[in-house]
């Protein structure tokens, strides 16, 4: 008599096997009984239960024994199920072993490490590389040894794209495979080149005004009011033109020309260098403050942005502000994760603000196990609230022949390495400042000694 079971649970009937009519089984000494797969298999409600058979071993005096065979498993009527496949960082395999990341910064090389599948039987594995969830069109399928983790480097892998690292798990009842979700390989180098940082709001963010040109023409252009002293920018787009102005010093940079009004409202003179397509003669004026002296605020603002045009997979950004020192630096403001994706704001700086000191803003780009090296701005520092003007020297000479007056006043600001954009001075005809003799005029920053006539 025997049944088969799993655990304490029988899952067939006592069947009787006779030694004198049941076949024998060539190889064995004693006999063999067959029972259906396929019943045993509706038993198997778990995944790869165990089965034993009991039997009970009679002789014709009446004597039993009872014995169990080892336990053991039956072929799966189904494929193994879906395993679960997590994209490892190649640098850090030890340090974030189960670590599923969506970006990493090692070129040509794929890392994964996956759950087993659920299954009756051994499986066998084979791992691969795709474009998509569903081919191993980068990569072909090889078996791999017993693990749960895997390796595959190859040149074919490249930066800058997004692979899938395949599962093929296979037993008697068929092959599933599984995917993981996708990670994306990132030139850690080129991104740092890329990637710029500065003190203070990226002011191309928002348009103060624009203008559309027409071509090969001159015209003026009355932009909106302007604050007196800070700086604009006009970008230039494949369209060539020049500008003047008597009401602004204009500075022929790398990105567009900068303004700097003397004024609030001023009058540019536009002229185009040859004819160009309608379409492409839209010019923008954007609001950008000094990067190099900041203003004195409760409040303090650095931002990033990319040279190239860069997808934003799931990396976000670490930020701080460094003291510059002659020794050494000093982190002054520590390291935050930043609360946008290009740009963060630090709400006290009072322990930075009214020195004299240079600072440095510094951005990490991080994924979830670690983060590239520092990108760095240029050394700024913040605006003292009142510098000081002196007066040096002031003298009159009068031209009786003439009818003129001729005033000569030089003078310097305290301290000096304030950086001054350009100076305004009028004549009065008290010291209180009534009676303004003539309109104010502008000086730039790079001249000490004035001379007015005064006709």
């Amino acid at each position: 008599m025997f049944f088969s079971a799993h655990g304490a649970v029988a899952v067939s009937p006592y069947l009787e096997w006779r030694l004198d009519v049941s076949p024998s089984c060539s190889t064995f000494t004693g006999g063999c009984f067959k029972y259906p797969l396929r019943r045993l298999q509706l038993q198997d409600t778990d995944n790869g239960s165990p089965f034993h058979i009991n039997l009970h071993v009679y002789n014709n005096a009446g004597h039993f024994l009872s014995i169990a065979t080892e336990q053991f498993t039956i072929p799966s009527r189904y494929p193994p199920g879906k395993s679960r496949v997590y994209d490892l960082d190649p640098e850090y395999l030890d340090m974030y072993p189960l670590a599923d990341v969506d970006i990493h910064f090692k070129s040509s090389v794929l890392c994964a490490s996956w759950t087993d599948s659920t299954h009756h039987e051994t499986v066998l594995y084979e791992v691969g590389v795709g474009i998509s969830n569903s081919s191993d069109d980068i990569i072909p399928f090889k078996l791999v040894n017993e693990t749960k983790s895997f390796c595959i480097s190859s040149p074919v892998i490249q930066t800058n794209k997004t692979y899938y690292f395949l599962l093929r798990s296979t037993c008697s009842a068929g092959s599933t495979v599984s995917s993981s979700d996708g990670v994306t390989v990132v030139d850690g180098n080129e991104l740092r080149n890329s990637l710029i940082v500065q003190p203070g709001r990226n002011c191309f963010d928002e348009e103060h005004d624009s203008i559309a040109l027409k071509s090969n023409n001159t015209i003026i252009w009355k932009p909106k009011p302007l604050l007196v002293g800070h700086s604009y920018v006009i970008t230039r787009d494949i369209t060539a033109f020049d500008i003047y102005s008597n009401d602004s010093i204009i500075i022929n940079d790398t990105k567009g020309f900068v303004i700097i009004p003397f004024k609030s409202m001023i009058k540019l003179t536009i002229s185009m260098k040859f004819p160009f397509n309608e379409s492409s003669g839209l010019v923008f004026m954007y609001y950008c403050p000094n990067k190099d002296v900041l203003q004195n605020t409760n409040e303090f603002i650095v931002s990033w942005m990319f040279q190239r045009p860069v997808e934003r997979p799931s990396f976000f950004y670490m930020v701080g502000v460094e003291k510059i020192n002659v020794f050494n630096n000093n982190l002054i403001l520590p390291y935050q994760i930043a609360t946008h994706h290009f740009e963060h704001r630090f709400g006290d700086i009072s322990n930075i603000i009214g020195t004299r000191d240079m600072f440095v803003a510094k951005v990490r780009i991080c994924s979830i196990t670690h983060c590239l090296e520092d990108v760095v701005s240029n050394p700024f520092t913040f605006d003292l609230t009142d510098p000081e003007l002196q007066v040096e020297a002031f003298r009159t000479e009068s031209n009786d022949q003439a009818s003129c007056l001729s005033l000569h006043a030089r003078w310097n600001i305290v301290p000096a390495d304030i950086r001054v954009a350009f100076h305004q001075y009028t004549f009065a005809s008290d010291k209180f400042g009534n009676g303004m003799l003539i309109p104010w005029q502008s000086v730039a920053n790079t001249s000490l000694t004035i001379q007015v006539h005064y006709i």
